[in-house]
């Protein structure tokens, strides 16, 4: 499928408007069965190359034959597919004979599907067509409004009214005027975004810093270099305690410690708090020594005159890479969460961090990559997010960049800075429009220094929050509705025969005549 140009690292943005195209004309007029059976094919194909860089963990850092790690992303990529199997099933089976609902239709499918994707099991919100355009600032300012589902919805519409715009059986003049009014809803979308993205910025500015340590995955779990990684982490934190930083914020798991249970670390980490004066953040994993003991990854805020004041223990984890869902079942795959511990378990709050001036909630890796997650942290009061990250697992593969395109979207959703912390990058500091200010290297060691403002004033979104997603889905069981039921009604009076049988209906029709 065409669309997966579009994604990093490919990096044809300008193909989301028009890469569902041949698909959305190849299922117009095919049978429901068929069409579910292109679309399931094609969303294979397009999770198959937009996910290749799983193989690249499992082989890795998981230690699984090659042709073991393909037939998993194979596997995954065949449940994900599925979800574009339901949209051309969707779209045959309802099969809108009017020019409005022939355009109307696949965005409105399409962006309820990326929703329920959300949350289906576990929830695998990766892919979704809007990742596409986080360069295109203008555009994707309408997420403060309808979220990350909005912009999808708008990139299917231009791709449904090209596909209708094909087709010759609508008249001439109502395939251009269509071709017309998309045309105008993405430059009026684009002058408005345009706007804010001029708008003055207000808030309180915050030096913050993010530590890239670079610590190979190979070797950050051994015990003969995890004071190496310590003091890596201390020198880089020292140098950034130079440029006067309110916030220094490490990635995810920087340290190799349980440092909840470690008091001589946790002493260390209070000391080069008050050494450069900054508040820090640092991401370790924590345990509680019960019977069996219990692991938790989480993020650790250190003040300088108070040591540890705060932790925040990461609460979607990651299946098959942090635990091992129905694991009875499959532990087979236990290989894939290699490391110096077994399961993590979930965290339950959605802590806020107290700066003084300000406060800011954390994500710890893929969590930022849930809209509804991140927005509770700002109706809790938060002024701005962190993300801290561990992308080594991905190499130098699509991985990375996929990721910052999921995090500027967050931004914009919010009204607020986000700062990301990874530990091989691609760290970066991204502004209240889902400008990137700054980004590291892959694979480099350094800080990363910024100011950043606190959040002036929240977005529908916040507020609200999903709104547009639940509404696109309340359309499509609507629509599927109707249509079952125009189905059920045409197959009843069909097979209804009036009273006194063929007899009778011929006699009354004689009469009538």
């Amino acid at each position: 499928m065409p669309i997966a140009l579009a994604f990093p690292t490919f990096n044809l943005s300008w193909l989301a408007f028009v890469g569902l195209v041949p698909l959305l004309w190849a299922t117009r007029r095919a049978t429901p069965r068929r069409a579910a059976w292109l679309g399931w094919l094609s969303g294979t194909v397009f999770f198959t190359i937009n996910l290749f860089w799983l193989t690249h963990a499992m082989t890795v850092y998981g230690h699984i034959p090659g042709f073991l790690a393909v037939g998993l992303l194979l596997l995954l990529a065949v449940y994900l597919g599925a979800h574009v199997g339901a949209f051309a099933l969707g779209w045959a089976w309802v099969a809108p004979r009017s020019l409005a609902g022939q355009i109307l239709l696949p965005p409105t499918l399409w962006t309820a599907l990326e929703y329920v994707r959300t949350y289906a099991l576990t929830g695998f919100p990766w892919g979704f067509l809007a990742y596409t355009q986080a360069g295109n600032l203008p555009l994707i300012q309408m997420a403060a409004w309808t979220g990350v589902y909005g912009v999808s919805w708008v990139l299917v519409l231009s791709n449904a009214v090209v596909a209708a715009a094909l087709d010759r059986d609508i008249p001439l003049v109502r395939r251009a005027l269509a071709l017309i009014a998309v045309a105008g809803i993405l430059a009026g979308l684009s002058a408005l975004g345009a706007a804010r993205l001029d708008t003055a910025e207000r808030g309180e500015p915050i030096r913050v810093v993010a530590v890239q340590g670079n610590v190979s995955q190979d070797v950050k779990w051994l015990p003969e270099v995890r004071e190496e990684v310590l003091q890596r982490y201390e020198r880089l934190t020292l140098k950034a305690g130079q440029a006067g930083a309110t916030l220094i914020v490490w990635p995810e798991t920087a340290i190799p410690y349980l440092i909840g249970v470690n008091a001589p670390i946790r002493a260390r980490l209070a000391a080069l708090a008050r050494k450069t004066g900054s508040q820090l953040l640092v991401g370790s994993v924590d345990a509680e020594l019960a019977s069996p003991p219990r692991y938790f990854n989480s993020a650790f805020h250190v003040a300088p005159d108070r040591g540890i004041v705060a932790k925040y223990d990461k609460i979607h984890l990651v299946p098959f890479g942090e635990y091992i869902p129905l694991r009875p079942l499959l532990g087979f795959v236990d290989k894939l969460t290699q490391g110096a511990i077994g399961d993590f378990q979930a965290g339950r709050e959605y802590t806020v961090f107290d700066l003084g001036g300000a406060r800011f909630g954390v994500t710890i890796s893929y969590e930022v990559y849930f809209p509804d997650q991140v927005r509770r942290y700002f109706q809790a009061g938060a002024d701005f997010l962190v993300n801290i990250t561990n992308d080594a697992w991905y190499g130098r593969t699509a991985a990375p960049y996929q990721h910052v395109n999921m995090v500027v979207f967050r931004a914009v959703e919010n009204n607020a800075y986000l700062v990301r912390a990874a530990n091989t990058g691609i760290s970066a500091v991204v502004d209240s429009t889902g400008r990137v200010l700054a980004a590291s290297d892959l694979f480099q060691e350094g800080i990363l220094v910024e100011t950043i403002r606190t959040r002036p004033k929240g977005t529908f979104y916040t507020r609200y929050g999903d709104v547009f997603a639940w509404s696109s889905l309340g359309f499509v069981l609507f629509a599927v509705f109707m249509k079952g039921t125009r189905g059920i009604s045409r197959t009843w009076f069909r097979n209804v025969r009036p009273p006194g049988g063929p007899e009778q209906c011929s006699s009354e029709a004689s009469l009538r005549s």
